[in-house]
């Protein structure tokens, strides 16, 4: 079975002095477009300003997605509803009238090493019921087999659809590590009828794309959760999708085109 490739080229850390991470609209899109001929599936989208700074407003998130669209037109494209700089559920949602093809949704609260991510059940059912308002399908990350439970939990009551698409992200300080234990406990969470991809924070991203090839989906990659290719040597988001092509390369393993995916049904359109 083919593999998904969720890229995500910048997040909310990402700076020029700190990452070799895309920051502005121009170079988002190059970079999207750029890294799409090495069979990206999907694109996980954050925004900044002119300024360089985080940034939740539909038109800048439109020009991004108008300019990816232009040259990738398949191509399935995520954006961030990310609660980590703006907690009013309105601007959090804005970009839904974008109407991408999917949205992050984070099942639960939780830490960074210097920030918090607020997610409380409210917020969740809410941002659900947006995207349901805008054909949008939930891109559902969880840090840790407790947000696993509870995605099964709303997908058993109805609120969450019975076919899922879920980042599972290892080695966060607070959650689940990138250890082969934890990889077993939090299988025996998946929801069943999802497919699952593996991402890792920092020096747990290697280790974790590789279990994504193993035992998931496929894997989650780019300069949003990692700076670096090894020690204190930058890493480029090309760097990082070669090193792992490599990888599957050498298992036999192909990744699923744009097509392919919304072939799974998943998507809401």
């Amino acid at each position: 079975m083919k593999r998904i490739l969720n890229f995500c080229p910048t997040g909310t850390q990402s700076t020029k002095q700190n990452s070799l991470a895309p920051i502005f609209q121009n170079e988002i899109i190059d970079e999207v477009v750029k890294l799409s001929e090495e069979g990206i599936t999907i694109v996980h989208l954050h925004a900044r300003d002119e300024a360089g700074l985080n940034t939740y407003k539909r038109e800048v998130y439109q020009q991004i997605i108008e300019g990816i669209k232009k040259y990738c037109p398949d191509l399935v494209i995520g954006v961030s509803l990310s609660g980590r700089y703006f907690s009013e559920l309105n601007l959090r949602s804005e970009v839904l009238s974008t109407h991408p093809d999917m949205a992050s949704l984070t099942m639960s609260s939780l830490n960074f090493p210097s920030s918090a991510s607020i997610n409380s059940p409210d917020t969740i059912v809410y941002l659900i019921n947006e995207m349901e308002k805008y054909n949008v399908t939930p891109e559902i990350e969880c840090f840790d087999s407790g947000m696993l439970r509870y995605t099964q939990f709303l997908q058993t009551k109805g609120v969450l659809s019975k076919l899922l698409y879920i980042n599972v992200i290892l080695g966060n300080l607070f959650n689940a590590s990138v250890a082969l234990e934890s990889i077993a406990h939090l299988k025996n969470n998946f929801p069943p009828n999802s497919k699952i991809c593996f991402g890792g924070i920092g020096s747990s991203q290697f280790k974790a794309n590789i279990y994504g090839l193993l035992e998931a989906d496929g894997i989650r990659i780019g300069l949003e959760d990692n700076f670096y290719l090894e020690n204190s040597t930058k890493a480029s988001n090309y760097s990082l999708i070669k090193r792992i092509k490599n990888v599957s390369d050498a298992l036999g393993m192909e990744f699923m085109s744009p097509n392919e995916f919304r072939e799974i049904g998943i998507l809401h359109r």
